[in-house]
């Protein structure tokens, strides 16, 4: 019983680091895919928070001529 338990054990663990090894493979394939278009999305966001604030009416300070009375 105990070479079934110490059997077992180890076909775990060797499922658990090829399932690791796998799981890693396809994340580094799925980031690669989309890194451009997330970042890509990330600058258009970007660009137009900081336009925003260009687009505003400020031109700075006024100067106004003194009113003589």
């Amino acid at each position: 019983m105990k070479n079934n338990e110490k059997r077992s054990k180890v076909v775990t663990t060797i499922i658990y680091a090829v399932g690791s090894a796998v799981l890693f493979a396809v994340a580094c394939v799925a980031i690669s895919n989309y890194l451009p278009y997330v970042s890509g999305t990330i600058t258009k966001n970007a660009v137009k928070h900081s336009n925003t604030k260009v687009d505003e009416d400020d031109w700075g300070p006024v100067v106004e001529r003194k009113k003589e009375h």
